[in-house]
């Protein structure tokens, strides 16, 4: 249990010492903008011919038009965030690995020479982060199956199944990364790490999931439509904003949080372990006459 307190401490001194590690999920926010920016843009020439038509055939004309299209821009960055992190993303969580990596190796911790390093593949870290959401997905549709209504139990059962599930596919990623293995090996050296080790991992994946369940429960779309009511419809915008911060923060906790457990663990199993005998410090022993063997 010393080893929570430590990643606690250790990951702000760490996420403020070594802020290039905000940059693969900077970069990641940076996409999802961009697309919530051509979203704002679907309804005005000349992006309206190419970007309306999808829009109006799934979601209907009305988010086309003012106020309902602020809304749309808060309730489509759901769908924006799964794209986003599913291509780039994903990719980027290798990438912050790779450049932990570099701190507790005591090299530089620079984006560009984890992006060059080759470490990173980028159809495994894809392929494992579909195996988490297909987890997801999993679970959010048999338990819409068997309980079809909202219901305080319900919920209760869902959040713990949740964390469960997050914190058995936690070190997918570092596992592929670090130990470079073959996706399906990177699914099970995660899960027997999460199992030996459980608590710390739980509660490290806990804490960033508790502040994206609190955010959501605060900014539901159907709150953010009555203070658009309420207020002014531009209030929207703000929750955008303040929804693409909290996300990026949490993400940032998680992934170096993750990492950065990784490494204590395996830090402190290698010094458990004896170290090697080599040529130089294997102990000498030579035969004494009347004293038998003494060290040399």
């Amino acid at each position: 249990m010393a080893v929570i307190g430590r990643v606690f401490s250790e990951l702000w001194q760490l996420l403020g010492s070594q802020r290039k590690l905000w940059l693969p999920f900077l970069l990641t926010a940076i996409a999802e903008s961009v697309l919530i920016g051509l979203l704002w843009l679907a309804p005005h020439p000349p992006f309206s011919s190419l970007l309306a038509p999808p829009i109006r055939y799934f979601s209907g004309d009305q988010v086309l038009h003012y106020p309902w299209h602020l809304w749309f821009l808060y309730h489509a960055m759901q769908h924006v965030h799964l794209v986003v992190v599913t291509f780039i993303g994903a990719y980027l969580t290798g990438v912050a690995c790779v450049m932990v990596r570099q701190r507790y190796e005591g090299e530089p911790v620079v984006l560009r020479n984890a992006l060059v390093s080759r470490q990173v593949s980028y159809g495994r870290m894809v392929l494992l982060w579909f195996i988490l959401w297909a987890g997801y997905g999993g679970m959010g549709a048999m338990f819409g199956w068997l309980w079809p209504h909202s219901t305080g139990h319900r919920i209760v059962i869902i959040t713990a199944i949740a964390l469960v599930v997050q914190a058995l596919f936690a070190y997918m990623i570092p596992a592929a990364v670090f130990l470079h293995l073959a996706w399906w090996r990177a699914v099970i050296a995660g899960i027997r790490e999460t199992l030996r080790y459980p608590w710390s991992t739980l509660l490290v994946v806990a804490v960033p999931t508790a502040i994206l369940m609190v955010f959501a429960r605060l900014a539901s779309e159907q709150r953010v439509a009555e203070m658009m009511v309420r207020t002014a419809p531009e209030i929207a915008i703000v929750f955008v904003l303040a929804r693409l911060l909290v996300w990026t923060v949490a993400d940032t906790m998680l992934t170096i949080g993750i990492c950065h457990l990784w490494c204590l663990h395996h830090a402190a199993a290698k010094l458990q372990q004896p170290a090697p005998v080599t040529a130089a410090t294997r102990t000498r022993v030579k035969l004494v006459p009347g004293k038998g063997h003494v060290v040399a």
